[in-house]
């Protein structure tokens, strides 16, 4: 038997198989037709799945990383204050490398990681040019700088906190 005989058996028996079973198929399609509809069409809410899988991860590397920057802020030392906040630049990156190595499922969430994504991307990138910029002058304010610097990349990380705050 060839390839052609058999995909006409096929095909005959397939047919046959339908005509006998009206019935059963008719329900079978309808059914098939309604599921890909309400898969194809629902919108899913995957908030509290994130608040409860993703978030918990966040919240552990992004804690510590505001603890320090918080400590370098507060530290009377200068040596100290420099060293939190070289700290603080190194969780910094930790933190982008956990968060993009996270995955939400629906395109809204996957926005919104995006968005967190960028926000600590941009924080890495200025705390390197304030780090460079804190080897060429001694008298640099660079916990102001970082102060100027977050205040104007918060909005970016508000719109992700945005959309995982409940009700929203």
């Amino acid at each position: 038997m060839g390839l052609y005989e058999f995909l006409k058996s096929l095909a005959r028996s397939s047919s046959e198989g339908l005509r006998r079973n009206k019935l059963p198929a008719c329900l079978s399609l309808i059914a098939l037709v309604l599921t890909a509809a309400l898969a194809l069409t629902s919108n899913f809410d995957e908030r509290p799945w994130y608040r409860k899988t993703i978030l918990p991860g966040i919240n552990k590397v992004e804690t510590p990383f505001f603890d320090v920057m918080r400590e370098a802020e507060q530290e009377p030392n200068e040596l100290w204050r420099a060293r939190y906040f070289l700290e603080g630049h190194r969780r910094a990156k930790a933190a982008l490398r956990m968060i993009a190595s996270e995955r939400p499922m629906t395109e809204t969430g996957k926005k919104a990681q995006r968005e967190l994504i960028r926000y600590y991307e941009l924080v890495n990138e200025e705390l390197a040019i304030i780090r460079t910029e804190m080897s060429f002058n001694e008298s640099y304010d660079y916990i102001g700088e970082w102060k100027r610097r977050n205040a104007e990349l918060w909005p970016i990380r508000e719109r992700w906190a945005a959309w995982v705050r409940p009700g929203s």
